[in-house]
């Protein structure tokens, strides 16, 4: 999930160390200083200066491309480019609420630095991946001063979303994968004119952008433009993260415009509507298990593909991207997507359990009504699901969004990767505590939750409490010595040292105000059950084993 804007008018809750039931939100305002100017590869350009001495250059294209079109390097430009202003608008094309926002040509990247950075400094960079379920979100609501005074460099990425990133039918396949792609090239060309170090570059990406970057790991297109990973509530593995079944809900779409008959009317028509059309046409998507209706597909049949095979069998050839991973988890992911339900959700749950699971069941027919059965018993037992059906619910969504994928992915990557993984549990409950105006008053740090102690959103700063302050100090010294060294706890570090995972051992870090470490996966919410279904009647090549491939009997 990204960031929501519904988040920038409401207060936080009212923290311990507060003296105020409301929390003062200071504007941090930008100074008249401009940057110095930069020279990189499509020519000069100039930044501002904020009062906290980061420097910050807003809407840099790094590519352009045409509808359905791979990304291509932009053209230079005359004269000193000004990269002063940030803008909502400049975002790829999504619908919100009641219009469409954005524009197609929307290719843009942020870049913050030290004040004092110089193309010598050679620091490490961070690209960071928003979330959103692949239809949502974008660069500009990520501020990351609390990264940037550790002396790092800082990268926020748009890339196409919904059905102009994700379409797979007619050859066209993983667009705003390839735009994260082109991303990475041009980062390697020019960051180090904004004194980052190229051979040093951390991708980071919290839910749908987690599972971009895992899938970063797998491909042949991404290698040698990163270094090291951080992995927030998503991988490579999610059963969210691929929808197997992507040219139906196409034909759907199309249908709603035009009459469609085959692939290349349903290409035809999504490329000559108007963007508005499309958008609407396309907009809705669904939080159930189910999938996301445009999301990153196996494309190996095409000329030039993103993904070679499915990510297990990629994974498990060995034949990947191997790098130091930091990932994890919040306590209470599933409190998020509980929040998000109404009457009529649930009551649509309760009613269609069968048609919710997640598609990589789907691969016998015979499959899917039993294996719901299964499902249904484990989590709910024998009753109707409600709204009253809470923890069941939490637990479910928990199981299915993060828990089970997250602890299995990172087993297989202890197994077939020869770099360090370090897994954490986010259990820090603050006072930046935001989606907690929407879930209710359920407890525990939810999907999402840790990013609001790595980014300020919106770049809008907010008094921090004394406790809060100390947890983001600690929090992201862990995540830029990971940048740094590969290892969150260097020997240097003062902090609870954090081993790595082996074969025999989780090492699972708990962020919290004190610090500890599980040896085995969290007991309170492991995800067995749901991942044991995964392995046994899960579609081969997308969970994270060997599926046993059994097709159930009627």
């Amino acid at each position: 999930m990204a960031i929501s804007e519904s988040f920038v008018t409401l207060p936080m809750k009212a923290g311990k160390n507060l003296t105020q039931q409301s929390v003062l939100v200071v504007c941090e305002t930008v100074s008249s200083l401009l940057t110095p100017v930069v020279e990189i590869s499509q020519g000069k350009l100039r930044g501002s200066r904020s009062l906290f001495g980061q420097n910050r250059y807003y809407n840099i294209p790094y590519a352009v491309a045409a509808r359905f079109q791979k990304p291509k390097e932009p053209s230079k430009w005359h004269g000193i480019f000004d990269a002063i202003h940030s803008s909502l608008q400049l975002r790829c094309p999504q619908w919100r609420k009641f219009f469409v926002f954005g524009k197609e040509e929307c290719l843009y990247l942020d870049v913050f630095s030290p004040e004092w950075a110089t193309p010598r400094s050679k620091l490490p960079v961070m690209v960071y991946l928003h979330g959103g379920a692949y239809y949502m979100g974008a660069k500009n609501l990520y501020d990351p001063e609390f990264l940037v005074v550790k002396n790092t460099v800082v990268v926020t990425v748009n890339y196409r979303l919904g059905v102009l990133g994700f379409l797979c039918l007619n050859g066209i396949s993983n667009l705003g994968l390839r735009d994260q792609v082109a991303a990475l090239k041009w980062i390697q060309k020019n960051i180090a004119a904004f004194g980052g170090d190229t051979e040093n570059v951390t991708l980071c990406g919290e839910s749908a952008g987690a599972s971009s970057a895992a899938f970063h790991l797998l491909s042949e297109l991404s290698r040698g433009l990163f270094h090291k990973m951080i992995l927030m509530s998503g991988t490579a593995l999610s059963v969210w993260a691929f929808n197997q079944e992507s040219t139906e809900p196409a034909f759907k779409d199309a249908s709603k415009i035009s009459e469609v008959n085959s692939d290349e009317d349903v290409f035809k028509v999504f490329t000559e509507a108007p963007l508005e059309t499309l958008i609407k046409a396309t907009k809705d998507t669904s939080v159930n298990p189910r999938y996301f209706k445009y999301s990153p597909c196996v494309d190996s049949h095409n000329p030039d593909p993103f993904f070679r095979d499915t990510p297990y069998n990629i994974m498990k050839s060995g034949n990947f991207n191997s790098v130091p991973v930091m990932m994890g988890f919040t306590e209470s992911e599933g409190s998020y997507f509980y929040g998000l339900l109404d009457e009529s959700s649930v009551a649509n749950l309760n009613d269609n359990f069968a048609d919710m699971i997640p598609s990589l069941f789907s691969w016998c027919p015979n499959n899917r009504q039993q294996v719901a059965t299964l499902l249904r018993s484990h989590y709910f037992g024998c009753g109707n699901i409600t709204m009253n059906s809470v923890n069941n619910l939490v637990r479910f969504y928990s199981d299915w969004v993060a828990y089970a994928a997250i602890l299995a992915f990172s087993k297989v990557l202890t197994k077939f990767s020869n770099k360090p993984v370090y897994n954490y549990l986010f259990a820090y409950e603050g006072d930046r505590e935001f989606a907690k105006i929407f879930i209710r008053d359920l407890k525990g740090p939810v999907h999402a939750g840790e990013l609001f102690y790595i980014f300020k959103p919106f770049g809008i700063s907010m008094l921090l409490s004394t406790r809060d302050e100390r947890f983001i100090v600690k929090f992201t010294t862990m995540m830029t010595n990971f940048m740094r060294y590969g290892n969150p706890t260097p020997k240097t570090s003062k902090l609870l040292p954090w081993p790595p995972a082996t074969k025999n051992a989780s090492n699972i870090m708990v962020l919290d105000q004190k610090l500890s470490v599980l040896k085995q996966p969290y007991k309170r919410h492991t995800g067995e059950f749901f991942l044991n279904l995964l392995c046994t009647y899960g579609e081969a090549g997308y969970v994270p084993c060997d599926s046993s491939q059994i097709c159930l009997k009627n």
